[in-house]
């Protein structure tokens, strides 16, 4: 028997951020990137401020519950199999009870940005594009940093969630004398 442990394959493009240069006061500018799948199977992903601890550590509690499951599920299998190999009606009602999956979606404000959805899968070969909203308020330059997090990546790639920066100036016009 051969046994292949595969993590999920991901790309992001733009690479690294997203810039959304000089924008007036009060003026409102989406733009997106990209997260595909390049690997074998659907992953989830999560996206949130990289300085929210409290929401980083929500998304890993998430994943570990997941994988737990998973394995409890996997070993109710071989027990199943190995004590009572006619117990298929049950297990159709026990996948009943499990919580629905999270719906893509959601947003996330991260200073002055928008971003959205937040949360969902992605199949092998797809790809989920992201917008991003930066709404420019007074003379200032926002520079954020979003933590996305795909599920079951290789674990020492970016432990605490891939970093993708945001830029962005808001200034007031007006005439210097």
């Amino acid at each position: 028997m051969n046994v292949n442990a595969v993590f999920s394959k991901y790309s992001i493009s733009p690479l690294r951020n997203l810039n959304f240069g000089p924008m007036q006061y009060s003026e409102q500018t989406t733009r997106t990137f990209e997260l595909r799948n390049e690997g074998l199977f659907d992953f989830k992903y999560a996206i949130c401020d990289f300085l929210n601890e409290e929401e980083k550590k929500k998304i890993r509690d998430e994943r570990q519950k997941e994988m737990e499951e998973r394995l409890a599920g996997k070993e109710e299998e071989k027990e199943d199999v190995k004590v009572k190999p006619k117990k298929a009606e049950p297990k159709a009602a026990k996948g009943k009870g499990k919580a629905e999956p999270i719906p893509d979606g959601s947003v996330v404000n991260v200073t002055q940005y928008t971003v959205q959805p937040a949360i969902g899968s992605v199949a092998p070969g797809s790809a989920a594009v992201i917008s991003v909203t930066f709404n420019a308020q007074g003379a200032k330059f926002y520079d954020s940093t979003l933590a996305i997090d795909i599920a079951n990546r290789d674990p020492t790639d970016q432990a605490d969630g891939i970093p993708f920066q945001l830029a962005a100036e808001s200034s007031i016009p007006g005439i210097n004398t």
